[in-house]
């Protein structure tokens, strides 16, 4: 009798210390987005509040436009690292971080009408580059469409694939792979039982010391995961917009691609069997090169031992395509 005591006393602990730390968890979130970071501003505008982040003086405009759910943070890194030349801007959408919107409807123009703003604030009116990453290439593809002659060029990091649903039936049709929603749900759960703040969102990658904090809150905010959901299931009409849109301008477009093993392992990481994981990287081989035909001045390139977070593993070389995308666009200019 003694030892099952023992026993239902130490399940009792441990479920105690687990509300307990859940508690707290939420805690530390509510105190640290009561207050924006002092490494950004706001730019605000018909009832939107753009929390975005600025480095650099004069010289080119890149602006960052960073994937469904994920947080610019990642970013700051790639952004420092550009120099002090070049005028680099990141930014989250309404829903994330500290942005807001008494709006929840997800569209391309909306994004490119928030862009468009946070330009305005800082008053640059000369032509960007466009750098964007993931599924945020959707709202990429609808700015340069639209923005036309404000757009000198672009990079796109593992992007979504040209034909998107026949990538979701992909996804649908493979056995034991979640979906975009199913995947949101999973992680919201997880943030909402404060497993963010022991086990990193990524797995396989390291975060930079000097804004994990930042990434980790991101992360563990519930909330974030509701944006997330609704963005995610606007991904059709968003690709409407862009079809109904002017087509994509002829501008120097480098599209970065992860190496077809590693992104492997990064899905079997996330709980993706094998079998299945070859499968899907089998159809998205077959599906993502369709995007080099947006422009005739598309140039590719694998990135050899990166997974899908490419921004994470390998910052420098995404640095380096965003400088070379600058200088070969002065040279062009001078012939």
């Amino acid at each position: 009798m003694r030892g099952l005591f023992y026993i239902i006393a130490l399940i009792i602990f441990i479920l105690s210390a687990a509300y307990l730390f859940i508690f707290i968890c939420n805690i530390k979130s509510i105190k640290w987005f009561k207050g924006p970071s002092k490494e950004g501003k706001f730019a605000d505008s018909n009832g939107k509040k753009i929390y975005y982040r600025i480095k650099g003086k004069g010289g080119a405009v890149i602006v960052i436009i960073n994937s469904i759910g994920s947080s610019q943070a990642e970013w700051w890194p790639i952004q420092n690292g550009i120099g002090q030349k070049c005028r680099v801007i990141t930014m989250d959408r309404p829903g994330y971080g500290w942005s807001t919107s008494e709006n929840d409807e997800v569209t391309a123009s909306g994004f490119a009408e928030e862009l468009d703003m946070v330009l305005k604030f800082e008053k640059i009116r000369k032509q960007i580059f466009i750098v964007a990453n993931g599924t945020g290439v959707v709202f990429a593809r609808y700015f340069c469409a639209s923005h036309q002659s404000k757009v000198l060029g672009a990079l796109f990091v593992n992007p979504l694939p040209l034909r998107y649903s026949a990538w979701k039936e992909a996804i649908e049709s493979i056995d034991e792979c979640p979906n975009m929603i199913e995947a949101a749900k999973k992680m919201q759960y997880k943030a909402s039982k404060g497993i963010f703040r022991i086990m990193q969102p990524f797995k396989g990658y390291r975060l930079d010391l000097r804004y994990k904090r930042y990434i980790i809150e991101h992360y563990s905010k519930t909330e974030n995961y509701d944006t997330m959901q609704n963005e995610i299931s606007q991904l059709d009409k968003i690709f409407g917009e862009i079809e109904s849109a002017d087509k994509f301008p002829p501008i120097p477009l480098r599209i970065l691609y992860p190496a077809g093993e590693s992104l492997i392992r990064d899905w079997v990481r996330n709980g993706i069997n094998e079998y299945s994981a070859r499968q899907l990287g089998r159809k998205f081989q077959e599906l993502s090169t369709d995007i080099m035909s947006l422009s005739p001045q598309s140039t590719f390139l694998e990135v050899e031992g990166s997974g899908e977070h490419i921004h994470l593993s390998k910052p420098d070389i995404i640095i380096k395509e965003i400088k070379t995308m600058i200088s070969e666009q002065k040279k062009a200019k001078k012939t």
